[in-house]
């Protein structure tokens, strides 16, 4: 009876430090899964609030982009006076004064005074194997000369020509009484003006019927 009594107290013993032991493992378990839990907790409310912030910053970005785009809409040129804007910051760099610009856009309304007598003449293109004298031909009471040059034209065999090509780019050189001058290129036709005192002379090389020619035309309008 003391052998089993002693048995049972042993086993009673190993019981309850088993269980206290248990139970401590437990305790301990529970307090490091919910220092994780808090961990865990945390983080999922920091990147909540994260994630609100970029909404928030979402947003206002759409809207600033929305109120740029319509600024560019409305600011910005479109179609023909697109055009016009390249064309006077084209002439700006190239030394143009804005001064001159806004005056002859402000001139451009109104109805202008022309001759409609233009002068026309045929000239005879010269080339590169032109050996004579160089041709010109006078306009507005001689104050202004033309002169155009061009390319040879090739044969089947490839030999140039005595006459320019009129499908390929030319050049023509107006000087003005005093030695000012202004060469312009690019294929026919050409147009060109340019103002003298109170006149503005209107020019245009066209290609003539006949080989190696073209016509030179000038018109002029009372400026601005």
């Amino acid at each position: 009876m003391i052998r089993l009594l002693f048995t049972m107290v042993v086993l009673v013993g190993l019981g309850v430090f088993a269980y206290r032991t248990g139970t401590m493992l437990a305790q301990r378990d529970a307090t490091r899964l919910k220092g994780v839990v808090d961990r865990l907790t945390l983080e999922v409310t920091t990147l909540s609030d994260a994630n609100a912030d970029l909404q928030q910053q979402l947003a206002a970005a759409r809207q600033a982009e929305a109120q740029w785009r319509e600024r560019y809409e409305t600011d910005v040129p479109t179609g023909k006076l697109r055009e016009l804007q390249t064309l006077m910051e084209e002439q700006v760099k190239k030394g143009a004064k804005p001064a001159r610009i806004a005056f002859l856009l402000q001139g451009a309304a109104n109805e202008r005074d022309c001759d409609d007598v233009p002068v026309s003449k045929r000239f005879y293109v010269h080339t590169p194997f032109y050996a004579g004298p160089v041709p010109a031909t006078a306009f507005a009471d001689n104050a202004v000369t033309v002169d155009v040059q061009g390319e040879a034209a090739v044969n089947a065999e490839g030999n140039a020509e005595g006459w320019f090509d009129p499908a390929k780019p030319v050049r023509a050189k107006f000087v003005e009484l005093g030695g000012k001058a202004k060469e312009i290129s690019g294929q026919l036709p050409l147009h060109y003006s340019l103002v003298r005192g109170k006149r503005e002379y209107r020019f245009s090389v066209v290609s003539a019927e006949r080989t190696g020619f073209v016509y030179i035309t000038a018109d002029s309008c009372a400026f601005p």
